[in-house]
């Protein structure tokens, strides 16, 4: 169990369902990459990153801040989505993907982090066919 930073905890009280205070990131893989093999290399790797595997539990009465706890329940589906865009795909439909993913609020109940696996970007200039 370990207490959340200040910094960590504002992002929680600061966050409403219109302005979610998480952050996101879009990553281009080159080459071909199925989403079976991308699951299971996150799960072999997920060990190494402890809070990967964490959620947060609140104090009663907020008397201090957030803790990350294990989740028992954790489960890797939960955290991984499979998404084809529609073809023929362009630069235009990925960025609309990436805002609605990024707009969503994460659920406090889990582990607060997911990974959007997106198939479909081999229209998309300046992107190597079978890239996801």
């Amino acid at each position: 169990m370990q207490e959340l930073s200040g910094l960590d905890a504002s992002f929680l009280y600061l966050e409403t369902d219109n302005a979610p205070m998480h952050i996101g990131g879009v990553s281009v893989i080159e080459g071909s990459l199925e989403f079976d093999t991308f699951r299971e290399l996150i799960l072999s790797r997920i060990h190494l990153v402890p809070s990967f595997r964490q959620r947060l539990v609140t104090v009663p009465f907020s008397l201090d801040r957030p803790y990350a706890v294990d989740d028992p329940h954790f489960n890797i589906d939960r955290h991984l989505q499979h998404i084809a865009l529609p073809k023929p795909a362009d630069w235009k439909q990925l960025r609309k993907l990436a805002s609605r993913v990024f707009s969503e609020p994460l659920d406090r109940s889990r582990p607060l982090w997911e990974m959007v696996f997106v198939e479909g970007l081999d229209n998309i200039p300046q992107v190597p066919p079978g890239s996801v």
